[in-house]
């Protein structure tokens, strides 16, 4: 897909995105049906967690649109690099119950799917 494209995929996803709020329902009933799993983890947070992982994308996106791409920190690419899940594996248990937040679910996906663009748009 040629950069255009990708840019005009990003433009509106990130308009979806910005509709839609925070899943708080989602990660309310993720807390409570995991609540031994959550017991078990150390300074968890899911709500600033998964918050960080969506402001990174947002955040890049706000840089590809405005043309400034080229000012985008390097640690904030790297991010990029990695999902959820990835980025923050102490929440692997929850991932393969996602169908049944799905508030979750939604902001889960449509984040994945703006970075996985991001990153195709800054490799191409």
């Amino acid at each position: 897909m040629d950069k255009e494209k990708i840019l005009s995929k990003i433009s509106d996803m990130l308009k979806s995105i910005m509709g839609n709020s925070f899943p708080y329902e989602g990660t309310s009933k993720i807390k409570v049906d995991f609540e031994k799993d959550f017991v078990m983890l150390e300074d968890e947070s899911l709500n600033a967690d998964f918050n960080d992982y969506c402001t990174a994308i947002v955040g890049t996106t706000s840089y590809i649109l405005k043309g400034n791409v080229d000012k985008i920190p390097n640690r904030q690419i790297e991010l990029l690099n990695k999902g959820f899940f990835e980025r923050f594996p102490q929440y692997n248990f929850i991932e393969s119950s996602l169908k049944k937040y799905p508030d979750f679910e939604s902001e889960y996906n449509n984040h994945e799917k703006l970075r996985k663009l991001i990153r195709e748009y800054l490799n191409s």
